[in-house]
């Protein structure tokens, strides 16, 4: 249930070459923002009140997406009961897309033989909306009434196109937030200094082979990079800022973490992630989604830990990166409107509480209730950003950046020059492409 975001963008393959999933994680793997929470139906782009009857709707609507675990499974079989109950007119035909998810479905735009209601991801989707595989769904907004007000700003964005329409409802969500072995930190820190000082006092403690397990990439040093008032591009995409001073001045301070002996990756680790270095008490600290909660309770049930927010940086405000998917309807669909029905329920109020009380993913809308032991991954979502989405050829930055950050632990030289360098030039293509 791992959210890896390089494995992402390095899966992607496209018709016309673009780049690349969500809260819960594609298979072979979650910017800018949105009206925020409790805005105007006008400012979000829906009508204030449905002029068009539901109900009247009739036939099959097929979906499709990829699964990641048979608990999954059983959560969305439950949803689907759920909207058969509310909408008997509308049969739903689920069908799982096996094998590498972008692929399959490139090769289904290419046929334009595509599901009416499908998954994407927020990292392949303003790709797809651009290309044209995507259906925009704002007249369906204003023809049904449909409010886009109650969902996460930083949800919700990801399936904005360039022509300012939305594409995709995010289907559910997930923040990176900071979970720590209890037994070895009483109390979470709160800012990177606090952080810092904890993590330091656990060298060489208990047999931790590192007191913070880190990822070498943006899938997590993105946070920290925002959390000290950096970025990558500015909030409109379209300018690259990864030679800011704050930027390089977060990078260096994220290659000091392993220099220091405060931070090593999983792999270093002897693990295959964070959650088992976490589990295994290799390290006491890891930064990770909601998906860590069943890995633990089913892998590790005797080690207790606890969930903080990420640490507050130079930045002064909170913040983290947030995955996520949405659902979308495919240009080519056959029954766009049996798919909007069968949308309209998953993405709304009512379906998105039964899907999210499967414990499989947490909610995407303000209004949904917080799935239990969820309150600060949810809380977050109302200051995070994409984590994945927010600009095109995503995944050949991160690539860039994650192996040029590996190659200066690796060699030991800890220099965030070369990192800074090789994620520039992978930005500049990306914005010229």
């Amino acid at each position: 249930m791992r959210r890896s975001v390089l494995a992402l963008g390095a899966s992607i393959v496209m018709i016309a070459g673009a780049c690349t999933s969500g809260s819960t994680p594609a298979p072979s793997t979650g910017g800018t923002t949105s009206a925020a929470p409790g805005g105007s139906a006008e400012a979000s782009g829906a009508s204030a009140a449905p002029s068009a009857d539901l109900s009247a709707i009739t036939g099959t609507a097929k979906l499709s997406g990829w699964q990641s675990s048979d608990a999954e499974n059983k959560a969305l079989q439950d949803t689907v009961t759920a909207f058969q109950a509310a909408y008997p007119n509308v049969k739903v035909d689920y069908k799982v897309i096996t094998g590498d998810y972008p692929t399959v479905m490139a090769t289904n735009f290419a046929s334009k033989n595509v599901p009416d209601l499908f998954y994407v991801d927020a990292s392949f989707g303003q790709p797809w909306a651009d290309q044209g595989f995507l259906e925009p769904l704002d007249d369906y907004f204003t023809k049904y009434g449909f409010d886009t007000s109650a969902f996460f700003p930083g949800y919700l964005a990801p399936f904005k196109g360039s022509d300012g329409k939305t594409y995709g409802l995010p289907k559910d969500g997930n923040t990176i937030g900071m979970a720590y072995n209890t037994a070895e930190v009483q109390t979470a820190p709160t800012s990177l200094a606090d952080l810092v000082t904890a993590a330091t006092a656990l060298k060489g403690k208990d047999g931790l082979k590192a007191p913070i397990c880190l990822n070498p990439g943006l899938d997590r040093g993105l946070a920290f990079i925002y959390a000290q008032g950096g970025s990558i591009v500015s909030d409109d995409g379209k300018t690259n800022q990864v030679d800011t001073p704050q930027t390089k001045a977060a990078v260096q301070w994220y290659l000091d973490l392993f220099k220091n002996g405060i931070g090593m990756t999983a792999s270093d680790m002897g693990d295959d992630w964070c959650g088992t270095s976490l589990g295994k008490k290799h390290a006491a600290i890891a930064f990770e989604g909601g998906w860590l909660d069943p890995a633990m309770s089913s892998t590790y049930p005797n080690v207790k830990y606890a969930w903080g927010q990420i640490p507050t940086g130079s930045s002064g405000s909170p913040v983290t990166i947030s995955y996520t998917a949405a659902y979308s309807i495919g240009a080519d669909s056959k029954d766009k409107d049996q798919a909007w029905v069968l949308l309209q329920f998953l993405a709304g109020k009512d379906g998105m509480t039964k899907w999210t009380s499967g414990g499989v993913a947490l909610p995407s809308r303000t209004d949904v209730p917080t799935p239990t032991g969820k309150d600060i991954l949810v809380a977050q979502a109302q200051f995070a950003k994409p984590g994945s989405g927010f600009m095109k050829g995503y995944g050949d930055v991160q690539k860039a950046f994650q192996d040029a950050f590996t190659k200066e632990i690796q060699d030991k030289t800890y220099n965030a020059d070369s990192v800074i360098a090789a994620t520039k030039t992978a930005v500049d293509a990306a914005l010229a492409s």
